[in-house]
């Protein structure tokens, strides 16, 4: 899910800055981060630095609802907190799993294939990685359906403008179901290459 969540990003220009909170520690054990929407905020990539040197996660909490980290560890008075982090500018990650969600229920109805996403954000059965773009095309899409084109190493689509989301996802799904298993990347033997280059 991860790997479609981040090529998902990359289609709509979803992408992520860096931000940091400094913050000196004298009554309270919990910090707010700046960040005004939580949500946007990549929770797997918080590092906290203490007085300059790095702080082990295990001594400190994020909670995604408020934006608040909670200290665990022992700190002194006086002691220097800086929270590093980064954070998307206009979709979450819950955000985007659910136009993911949508879009294997595109899939299924386009006679694609029928994929589900689990609970714990697993997709069952595993796409492949072409299956993996086509999904973050179709998500992409359905984010944001001003899209005109579309390219991997398997198939290029361009949209007319004019289609609705749902006319260019069929397109989508129709053109990858033609293309894939026709491009296939061999590498070809030095015999090979000799005889093209003569």
């Amino acid at each position: 899910m991860q790997t479609i969540i981040n090529n998902t990003r990359d289609i709509i220009s979803d992408a992520s800055k860096y931000t940091s909170d400094t913050f000196e520690y004298l009554t309270s054990k919990v910090f707010t981060l700046s960040e005004s929407n939580v949500n946007y905020v990549d929770a797997t990539s918080i590092t906290c630095y203490k007085n300059g040197t790095l702080y082990a996660s295990s001594n400190y909490s994020f909670n995604s609802v408020t934006g608040k980290i909670t200290v665990t560890g022992t700190i002194a008075l006086g002691d220097i907190l800086e929270f590093i982090y980064y954070c998307y500018e206009k979709y979450s990650d819950n955000e985007i799993r659910g136009y993911i969600r949508a879009a294997l229920i595109y899939l299924s109805t386009e006679k694609y294939g029928v994929f589900s996403a689990k609970v714990d954000n697993i997709i069952f059965p595993t796409p492949s990685e072409e299956e993996e773009n086509l999904i973050a095309l179709i998500a992409s899409i359905l984010i944001k359906p001003p899209l005109s084109s579309y390219k991997t190493p398997e198939i290029t689509i361009n949209f007319v403008e004019k289609l609705s989301k749902e006319e260019k996802i069929k397109q989508a799904v129709r053109q990858f179901s033609k293309t894939i298993g026709i491009l296939k990347y061999t590498k070809m033997t030095e015999e090979e290459e000799l005889d093209i280059a003569d």
